[in-house]
């Protein structure tokens, strides 16, 4: 297996923190240069407010009001950036783990039979798998420290044993490379730095390489790919769509379906993503 798709994920990663960190430091030398410019001319307002005189001899009167109105414009705007991107992590922190509760307490004492033994071939540890007593075929990877997967009882009612076996390596791929905590890096950076340019483009080549990159592993460098068409076909014509999963921290076996069965049907087949589309020029505008 030479793992094209896996270094396309771990590249596309690398772009995505490069990316946010070179934002991430530009805001903050730019917030301390605010805030270097508001401790040098509050003196000044307070002498203002506190005399009526003016402060002509501290800064000129004739563009102090200006400063003091810009300073107190951007000050506001970068307390409530900062508040908004609190804001944003308590609230897709509470999502995830909503959503995960939401399932997990369906959880079963002990694995099925039909479970059990397919983790024994394939040799996945049992501990990193939590079956829930639900008719729909759910199965997601889930945990941002200790990571582990979810899956239904209707889920392995539903497939065979060889495409079940698909379904857990392509989850397994996933507990291994720890998506579900990347995943929660860059969809947080993405819904607080949405003003970025590109990063919405570069979280979607995220997204997309590492599903290709679990089917590589699950189709064995996609030799096998009937096996995982099959259940990939039986899962989504089964479950419930939601979307609420679009802002979840969780790596759901069902995304990006389009792209993937793209590739499990031609060999040639590469994503491909276009950078410099209008959302892509309205951020850069706004930075």
């Amino acid at each position: 297996m030479n793992g094209s798709f896996a270094q396309k994920t771990d590249r596309a990663f690398r772009h995505s923190l490069l990316l946010v960190l070179g934002v991430a430091g530009l805001l903050t030398l730019a917030f301390l240069e605010l805030y270097r410019q508001l401790a040098m001319f509050l003196p000044a307002l307070i002498h203002q407010a506190a005399t009526a005189c003016g402060c002509s001899a501290m800064v000129p009167l004739s563009t102090h009001p200006y400063i003091f109105i810009a300073l107190g414009i951007l000050g506001g705007l970068a307390g409530s950036f900062i508040i908004y991107a609190l804001y944003q992590l308590v609230s897709l922190i509470v999502r995830t783990r909503k959503y995960t509760a939401s399932h997990l307490h369906l959880s079963k004492a002990r694995l099925s039979t039909k479970l059990e033994q397919i983790i024994e071939q394939i040799g996945i540890d049992p501990d990193s798998i939590v079956e829930i007593s639900n008719v729909a075929p759910v199965v997601f990877c889930f945990g941002i420290w200790q990571t582990k997967i979810c899956v239904s009882s209707g889920l392995v009612k539903i497939l065979t044993a060889n495409e079940l076996q698909a379904v857990l390596l392509h989850e397994w791929h996933h507990l291994q490379t720890h998506d579900p905590r990347r995943l929660f890096v860059l969809k947080y950076f993405q819904s607080t730095l949405f003003f970025v340019p590109g990063i919405k483009m570069i979280v979607k080549k995220y997204i997309t390489f590492s599903e290709l990159a679990a089917d590589e592993r699950a189709t064995n460098d996609f030799t096998d790919r009937s096996t995982l068409a099959a259940a990939i076909f039986k899962i989504t014509q089964s479950e419930e769509k939601s979307l609420v999963r679009t802002s979840l921290a969780l790596s759901f076996f069902s995304s990006v379906i389009a792209e993937r069965v793209n590739r499990l049907s031609d060999d040639q087949y590469t994503p491909r993503f276009k950078m410099f589309d209008r959302g892509f020029w309205l951020g850069l505008s706004s930075m």
